[in-house]
């Protein structure tokens, strides 16, 4: 089985990726919503779309050993992730920034690899068809049924990826400023976390510091968030394990598979 698994920090464009995939390329299945990559799928697929995307700081013994894994990262300006709202959580903000670094830092090392593809949630919304053909040129298993700019023609979301989406439309920009109206969210978030502006500069989002300028009269506002401020040792710590332990069980069945044929 070839299992591509779309990763990256959340309201980055996950979901909006996996519809794609799913609509627009030949597959055997695909998660409904989301689906661990330590979760098997029913059956026996030879090529599979799923999607978690806090995986991306459990899967690099995985994806190290498993020649067939596949993973689509995405990442978007960190101004707008952190400005997001969710429907099924309208009072709250989504993501923080420690969020958005931790999986950055953890995708990082994969960068260069053949079975890893970034996509700037940016550069898809502009220019779908291209990140498409891109797509197909790093992985050549996939099979096109129709272009990215259309999918909205075909694409049969289910009721959470709709929720998460906000609806289904074409492909567009509307978005990417997005942040510009959630000002005093952004101010607040800077103040605990500067280095966001050089996150913003290395990623290529601005050239230099000037933009904070328009939050100079903007009061910060601290709102409620669903992700804390601040890391939780002992739980993180026992995720990890947690994660690491089905890790080693994925490999040992993606090696029963291989010895079997199945």
């Amino acid at each position: 089985m070839i299992r591509l698994h779309i990763v990256g920090c959340p309201r980055s464009g996950t979901t909006l990726m996996m519809e794609l995939l799913t609509t627009c390329f030949e597959s055997d299945g695909f998660c409904g919503h989301e689906m661990s990559l330590f979760e098997e799928p029913d059956g026996a697929p030879k090529l599979f779309f799923s999607k978690q995307p806090s995986d991306i700081k459990y899967i690099h013994t995985a994806f190290v050993k498993d020649p067939n894994l596949f993973v689509l990262y995405m990442v978007r300006d960190p101004r707008s992730v952190i400005t997001s709202v969710h429907r099924s959580r309208p009072d709250d903000y989504f993501c923080n920034f420690r969020a958005w670094q931790t999986c950055a830092q953890a995708a990082e090392p994969f960068f260069d690899h053949p079975r890893f593809f970034k996509v700037r949630y940016e550069d898809l919304v502009s220019e779908p068809d291209n990140i498409q053909k891109r797509l197909m040129q790093q992985f050549g298993f996939l099979e096109k049924t129709c272009n990215f700019s259309e999918y909205q023609k075909v694409a049969r979301p289910s009721g959470d990826s709709l929720t998460a989406m906000g609806g289904l439309r074409a492909v567009d920009e509307s978005r990417i400023a997005g942040w510009r109206a959630h000002l005093p969210r952004l101010k607040a978030e800077l103040e605990k976390c500067p280095e966001i502006t050089q996150a913003v500069i290395q990623n290529g989002y601005e050239l230099d510091h000037k933009w904070t300028d328009i939050l100079n009269d903007v009061d910060a506002v601290d709102f409620p968030c669903r992700y804390p401020d601040k890391e939780f040792i002992l739980k993180t710590l026992e995720t990890r394990f947690r994660k690491w332990r089905a890790s080693q069980k994925y490999l040992a069945r993606r090696e029963k598979s291989a010895q079997t044929g199945r």
